[in-house]
């Protein structure tokens, strides 16, 4: 029977599908035993807690033990890395980078765990939500075009790469071109610059149908390989859920706060909480909640409908130690503005007061005032 040295050599065969390195060298594996009757226990410390990607390595390591003689059973058990290990890790894969292109070799290493640069970008504002179907582009879209009408350059980053929407509902087509500086990203109508899955696809309806590294992959070259310029906002577009997409934005992108949609509904509540927990645990700080379909105006009254039942937002939000922003009403103009690519027309003081809150619990957060430039006076008012 092989001794737990020599099956940690066999163990090199595990690759990293995020970082792309085997388990060995990046020290994810703690120990091996094997007991008298053949079942080997392994240890294996994960770069982040909940990782999506713990069913790929613990099922790559189980079928490359197995194949071993004398090994009955595999048993894998997981923990995760300490802060201290993570940016041990992480300065090791830079200077492993730095060496790859000192050398004039292409870089082999997605390194997910690293910060990427934030460039001329003063601030990036993650929009996520636990569920889907809850408004969450709408108003990645709203508060994007009300940080415009105010005067500050703003780009948007549309990360979710499956189910895409920004592109549709700004009215843009047609795929971006690059030039010796990377990308240029498609300007809206106000002068938004946008990236997006479906601005790169031959047709918008071609669906994505990819696995998770490679989506971690795309989304840290849509932020990297696209010249964004100078920014003072950067708006993230993150899919529904906890899964690939918003781990590599965390992990990869110098992600200064995040946004949280809900909808007045237990089940949306309920889930408000594990993104709020993901956020926590990814250590990025959470501006605040706000709560989309409230209620609806009536159109001949103005009185205010309520849809659902109360949800007790504020109260939620005081006790997860949450700002609570505030309230969205459904407005049928939405719909119909978006279906026309029209979204930057759709202005109301919701939106107003919600973009000004969003900045100032930005602004708090990172230190940093961004000064709107002269375009306010000089258009689009």
């Amino acid at each position: 029977m092989l001794t737990s040295q020599e099956l940690t050599e066999k163990l090199r065969e595990v690759i990293d599908p995020e970082i792309g390195l085997n388990i060995v060298d990046l020290g994810m594996v703690r120990d091996i035993t094997v007991d008298s009757n053949g079942a080997a226990n392994v240890s294996i410390a994960l770069t982040v807690k909940g990782c999506p990607l713990a069913n790929t390595i613990e099922n790559d390591v189980t079928r490359i033990l197995s194949k071993e003689s004398g090994i009955s059973s595999v048993a894998v058990h997981m923990s995760s890395m300490s802060k201290e290990e993570l940016n041990e890790l992480g300065a090791r894969l830079q200077q492993m980078r730095a060496q790859q292109k000192s050398v004039g070799r292409a870089a082999g290493l997605s390194a997910g765990i690293d910060k990427l640069e934030r460039k001329g970008i003063q601030q990036i504002i993650a929009v996520m939500s636990g569920k889907g179907g809850v408004g969450k582009s709408y108003v990645t879209a709203a508060l994007a075009s009300e940080l415009r009408r105010e005067g500050y350059e703003v780009g948007i980053l549309d990360a979710d790469i499956t189910g895409p929407s920004i592109a549709k509902i700004f009215g843009l087509a047609g795929k971006p071109v690059a030039d010796e500086n990377g990308v240029i990203p498609k300007v809206t109508k106000t002068g938004i610059k946008v990236i997006s899955m479906n601005l790169l696809l031959d047709t918008p309806d071609t669906p994505v149908i990819w696995r998770g590294p490679i989506i971690n992959g795309v989304i840290r070259q849509l932020f990297n390989d696209v010249n964004w310029g100078d920014l003072h906002y950067m708006l993230v577009d993150l899919p529904p859920g906890t899964g690939d997409a918003p781990l590599t934005v965390f992990q990869s992108l110098p992600v200064d706060g995040a946004v949280i949609v809900s909808t007045p509904q237990d089940l949306a509540m309920l889930i408000v909480r594990k993104s709020i927990n993901m956020a926590k645990q990814m250590n990025v700080p959470v501006a605040g909640i706000i709560e989309n379909m409230s209620y609806m105006k009536c159109p001949h009254c103005s009185e205010s409908i309520e849809m659902f039942e109360e949800s007790g937002i504020e109260d939620t939000s005081a006790k997860l130690g949450v700002k609570f922003l505030g309230k969205l009403p459904f407005d049928p103009r939405v719909n119909r503005l978006a279906d026309r690519g029209e979204i930057e027309d759709y202005k109301t003081a919701e939106i107003e007061e919600l973009a000004r809150k969003v900045r100032a619990e930005v602004n708090n957060l990172t230190g940093i005032k961004a000064t709107p430039i002269a375009w306010k006076q000089s258009s689009n008012q």
